[in-house]
């Protein structure tokens, strides 16, 4: 198996500890093609990156495409899940700033309402996980992927627990990678056998922190080989993934 691209990746613009150009250069060290920085967005309370922020940062990769041509390099945001209303931490009017949008739920996103802080963010860090709260979870990344131009969902099943087949057949509509994190895998057995016969692609993505771990998913590979997942269901083996912008913003 040969991994192409890693398309989450975070740098010192929120709370990676390596730069963007330390992540680029251990991604090539590793014969990858492509690579996404996917800082923390708007709406994370410690460590999201502010959208003056983010400018520096598109600056810099601008930078970083002429001084490494070898490599494709990727500007974009992982997002956040903020309620059961399908709101992310950006909005659409901008969406076409960013090559790549990941999206996963984190404890750490700013409540933008009392009802949600009560509705939506308490009960998740209470860890709430009765069938009827795993319906409601569910219907939240449903309601987001509809409303929103995600290309990746991360880390399900972490912070709060979903119905990731129900997910996936709607990723499948929405041409949307179901991520295989290269730090947490949150599924059992059952959610990726169910998951593979919708026919979703799954990616394989670092989450790394530390340019070391550019690349790096050995968890991931035992998953895939234990449960013979069909490597034609993993978008970046031997092929890279199609984004819903990143080929149009292209002009370099």
């Amino acid at each position: 198996m040969k991994l192409v691209g890693d398309y989450h990746t975070h740098s010192t613009y929120t709370h990676g500890v390596s730069s963007i150009e330390e992540n680029v250069i251990s991604a090539i060290n590793k014969g990858l093609g492509q690579i996404a920085i996917t800082e923390h967005a708007y709406k994370h309370m410690s460590n999201g990156i502010t959208r003056n922020g983010y400018k520096k940062m598109k600056a810099e990769i601008e930078a970083l495409r002429i001084k490494y041509p070898q490599i494709e390099i990727l500007c974009g945001l992982e997002c956040n899940l903020m309620g059961f209303d399908g709101k992310i931490d950006i909005d659409n009017s901008e969406i076409n700033d960013y090559d790549i949008i990941v999206l996963g739920y984190h404890y750490t996103y700013k409540p933008y309402s009392i009802k949600n802080f009560f509705n939506f963010f308490l009960p998740s860090i209470l860890k709430i996980k009765n069938k009827k709260r795993i319906e409601k979870n569910t219907q939240a990344y449903i309601t987001a992927i509809e409303k929103n131009q995600i290309d990746i969902l991360a880390h399900l099943n972490y912070g709060i627990k979903v119905d990731p087949i129900k997910i996936a057949k709607v990723a499948v509509e929405k041409q949307i990678y179901i991520e295989l994190n290269g730090k947490r895998i949150n599924f059992s057995d059952e959610e990726i056998k169910g998951m593979i016969k919708t026919g979703v692609k799954f990616i394989i993505n670092s989450d790394a922190h530390n340019a070391k771990n550019v690349g790096k998913n050995n968890q991931a590979y035992a998953l895939i080989e234990r449960l013979n997942i069909p490597n034609n269901q993993i978008i970046n083996l031997n092929d890279y993934p199609k984004l819903k912008r990143y080929n149009v913003n292209k002009n370099y």
